[in-house]
């Protein structure tokens, strides 16, 4: 059965901002389409880096102005005042990105090592085709538990086995009766185990017990 990957469950579609792009602009943006990050690319469309509502608060001064000095100085400003003057400055880079054909598992393993809850999904050259999100990742577990047995099934059908009796019920998937050996049995558990959607395996397969051995008789030739 063929696993899933980021292409499966990705977003196509990607709010980016130029590298130029003032920080103003890209807080319009993200307002405006009420998304936490934005992807920086260059003139060829190549990803450069991604600028987070973390990115955007670290590169605001936030010092309070003094509103009862006489000096026009240090009198409030209006707006806010930008430690940076582009999405380029304000980036954090390199961006974490992850290709198409990557597996759910990698993709996720990836997540967790570099930290972040999502990865850009780019192509060759680093463009950029689209984004993955923790929560897309878990969308394959939102399966029916008619669409689960089905995919079971196809598994199952790659082993030398016929007649197992198979259940689903909320993704648990119980698996019953007998196999040619142990190794079979192991085969089993683990095949049902990685079908997208299944989450927990109750085993109940047997191994088909050992015809037994007929009692051996010895012959001895008359001597001549």
């Amino acid at each position: 059965m063929r696993q899933s990957t980021v292409r499966d469950v990705m977003t196509g579609e990607v709010l980016t901002v130029a590298y130029e792009t003032p920080p103003a602009d890209v807080i319009t943006a993200m307002t405006s389409y009420d998304v936490s990050a934005v992807a920086v690319v260059d003139r060829d469309d190549q990803v450069v880096g991604v600028v987070t509502r973390t990115d955007v608060l670290s590169n605001i001064d936030l010092r309070a102005p003094d509103r009862h000095s006489r000096l026009p100085w240090r009198r409030p400003i209006e707006g806010p005042a930008w430690t940076v003057h582009s999405a380029g400055q304000m980036m954090s880079a390199p961006a974490m990105t992850v290709e198409p054909d990557a597996t759910l598992a990698e993709a996720g393993r990836l997540m967790l090592r570099q930290g972040v809850n999502r990865l850009l999904v780019v192509g060759p050259g680093r463009r950029l085709l689209g984004i993955v999100t923790a929560g897309d990742l878990l969308k394959i577990h939102q399966r029916s538990d008619e669409v689960i047995r089905a995919g079971v099934r196809e598994v199952l059908a790659t082993l030398p086995v016929r007649d197992l009796a198979l259940g689903v019920y909320d993704g648990v998937t119980t698996v019953a009766g007998t196999v040619p050996d142990a190794r079979t049995a192991t085969l089993v558990q683990r095949l049902v185990r990685d079908v997208p959607g299944v989450t927990a395996v109750r085993n109940e397969v047997t191994v088909k017990a050992a015809a037994p051995v007929a009692a051996g008789r010895i012959f001895q030739t008359a001597a001549k």
